[in-house]
């Protein structure tokens, strides 16, 4: 069983307007041990508002990912790894972007970002998530989302890794492995999202889980400078203007 992968990040027009970087990053690959082979996927959304949000999102998901590497490596079995683990996790990439904060003498808060996770193996799936975006996972056809995006008390507002309560925002899901996994950031979730009825719409995720099935397996950076190119279409542009970032994994079993 291996899974293929593709992620990306596209700068969202309302920064590149101001000639601004994006605040959005994201990490995807695998490990393979013995005959098994584990995904590992992240995305984070720097908040808008901020000075360092795109850093704090950079180091969050860094640190996440050599945390579930470790973690992978020392267990084996995704069955072994608990909810405190996750908050383990998630505890050191905030301390991780606190140790950034203070040697760069800036406020903790100026590297506000959301934060979406998962790790998924041959049976098993962990999925973790702090503030908006979605995680979704499906079969081929129909499409759920794993935690609704959170939103905070005001309009266009949520929660943060930062936050001096980010526990109390941390989603955690153990699930059976699915045979797609997507993580995506806010700047996708209203095109992608009925949140009149609460579901994915298979009409986005479908056809580019087909897409990824057909790619070649060694074809990584062709197929991720696909997803940048039809990210970055004026159509999707014109219902977004923010950053949009987006992980795809496909568990391949022949």
């Amino acid at each position: 069983m291996r899974w293929k992968f593709t992620c990306t990040s596209v700068t969202g027009k309302a920064h590149t307007d101001h000639g601004e970087s994006g605040q959005d990053f994201c990490r995807a690959g695998t490990i393979l041990l013995s005959d098994s082979e584990f995904f590992i996927g992240i995305a984070a959304d720097g908040a808008g508002s901020t000075t360092d949000g795109g850093r704090g999102a950079e180091i969050a998901s860094g640190t996440l990912y050599t945390k579930i590497i470790d973690a992978v490596r020392n267990t084996g079995d995704l069955s072994s790894i608990t909810d405190e683990d996750v908050r383990n996790w998630i505890t050191a990439s905030r301390e991780a972007i606190v140790a950034d904060s203070q040697e760069s003498k800036k406020r903790l808060r100026e590297y506000a970002c959301t934060i979406l996770g998962s790790v998924a193996g041959k049976d098993r799936a962990i999925f973790f998530q702090i503030g908006d975006g979605a995680i979704v996972t499906g079969s081929g056809s129909e499409y759920n989302t794993i935690f609704w995006p959170e939103q905070g008390e005001y309009a266009n507002t949520t929660f943060f890794i930062t936050d001096e309560q980010y526990l109390d925002h941390l989603n955690v899901h153990h699930a059976e492995s699915p045979d797609e996994i997507a993580l995506f950031t806010d700047g996708l979730q209203n095109l992608v999202l009925s949140f009149a009825q609460k579901k994915a719409h298979p009409g986005f995720f479908k056809p580019l889980f087909e897409a990824l099935k057909k790619n070649p397996v060694d074809d990584f950076s062709v197929f991720s400078a696909q997803l940048n190119h039809f990210l970055s279409r004026d159509d999707i542009t014109a219902r977004s203007d923010d950053d949009k970032t987006l992980v795809l994994a496909l568990r391949m079993t022949g």
